[in-house]
């Protein structure tokens, strides 16, 4: 707020200005300007001062408390995202984009409604559509991503929403739990038996991804300072991702222009955001020698194919399991196998989290059920059978 003098070009009198200017302290887009100029006395110029206060002050508040739009809140939480903003908990460049262009497929509707005018009923009744339109997997995402974007509209000051307007949706539909897809050992063997034998350019990959249990990205950025061969230790801390981050120089190699043009993408932390170790068995041991021996200076382990880098990991594996008639895997399986054989063999459960970097004791239990340790030998106690003489005699009734 200010009262300024100052003499007019036209006529060359003496005048006075009042000026104001408001700006939020909630949200720095909401500001409030005023201007009233050619005013004769300064006693004139006050009293348009004291009310230019009141107004403005009035104006600011009822800005404050009128919600912005929906499309814009999504807009400034999606930039938020971008940049890594602290009130936003941390997601992939992945999941942002998932998570946006879900929210923008299904709210188009919803662009101009003032986020605060998104009732229970409103979004309900779009749960509901979803629901009956995609998969229950689908519908569970886009209920997340809401979620996610107007909690950060909250902590961040943009929206004023006490209770969700999601709370309490329950899904009328239940996911039906199917075994996951996995290879036993002898499909394991026979797929580095044969991927050997053929000489198949990714073998390296898929025995060291079978022997780690490392994420395909978490390969793909694999370099030689991290694999200790005195301790037989690998250390795993990068992880690769299909597109440049803009993360600073000392956090991601691709902020060079050299970095963006040889990989085409960003090698940064990994999924969880902290390093692991693993350990390298005997066999790894030996083929990571003769990876070192074939390599040379290169500066990765594993060579990157085309086919990786384009992230067409998946199809070749499964193309290669079908052709040598074992079950068809995506490439990401090959972590589970690696996980449920460790099970089995007796590993502790809690061992096996550490290397293979999971927190949640939930995703560890879909591969402690699959490995069977929590039932294995409880039937054994079980002595239903007849006595074996019997049973002799029953099969030479039937085959009479």
């Amino acid at each position: 707020m200010a009262i300024s003098k100052y003499v007019d070009k036209k006529d060359g009198k003496e005048y006075y200005c009042v000026r104001l200017c408001l700006k939020s302290t909630m949200n720095n887009l909401i500001r409030v300007d005023k201007k009233q100029s050619r005013i004769l006395t300064i006693q004139e110029a006050e009293k348009i001062e004291k009310k230019f206060k009141q107004e403005g002050h009035r104006t600011l508040f009822e800005k404050e408390n009128q919600a912005l739009s929906w499309g814009h809140i999504l807009e400034e939480w999606e930039l938020a995202a971008r940049n890594e903003n602290i009130f936003l908990r941390q997601i992939t460049d992945q999941t942002r984009e998932e998570y946006y262009i879900l929210l923008k497929r299904w709210t188009e509707d919803w662009h101009k409604i003032p986020v605060d005018q998104l009732d229970r009923a409103t979004v309900w009744r779009k749960l509901d559509q979803i629901e009956k339109e995609v998969s229950i997997s689908r519908s569970k995402r886009f209920k997340t991503a809401f979620e996610n974007v107007l909690n950060w509209a909250n902590l961040s000051g943009l929206a004023k929403i006490p209770t969700l307007p999601s709370t309490g949706y329950k899904t009328l539909n239940k996911v039906e739990e199917r075994i996951p897809e996995i290879l036993n050992i002898e499909e394991i063997r026979t797929l580095l038996k044969q991927a050997i034998t053929i000489k198949h350019e990714w073998y390296e990959i898929w025995a060291l991804a079978l022997y780690t249990g490392m994420r395909s990205g978490e390969l793909y950025a694999l370099q030689w300072d991290a694999i200790d061969f005195d301790a037989k230790l690998l250390y795993v801390h990068r992880n690769w991702k299909d597109k440049v981050c803009g993360r600073p120089k000392d956090h991601c190699s691709c902020s060079t222009p050299a970095g963006r043009a040889s990989i085409k993408g960003c090698i940064g932390p990994t999924k969880g955001r902290y390093w692991r170790t693993v350990p390298i068995a005997d066999d790894l041991l030996d083929l990571l020698k003769e990876l070192k021996a074939k390599r040379g200076d290169k500066v990765s382990v594993l060579e990157r194919f085309q086919d990786w880098t384009d992230g067409s990991q998946a199809q070749v594996l499964r193309t290669f399991c079908v052709g040598i008639g074992i079950t068809s895997v995506m490439f990401h399986t090959l972590r589970a196998c690696f996980a449920t054989q460790l099970i089995k063999d007796g590993v502790p459960p809690a061992t096996v989290m550490k290397i293979c970097g999971w927190k949640d004791l939930k995703t560890m239990m879909r591969y402690i059920r699959l490995a069977g340790i929590e039932v294995k030998g409880a039937t054994d106690v079980l002595k239903l059978m007849p006595e074996r003489e019997v049973m002799g005699n029953v099969i030479k009734l039937f085959r009479q």
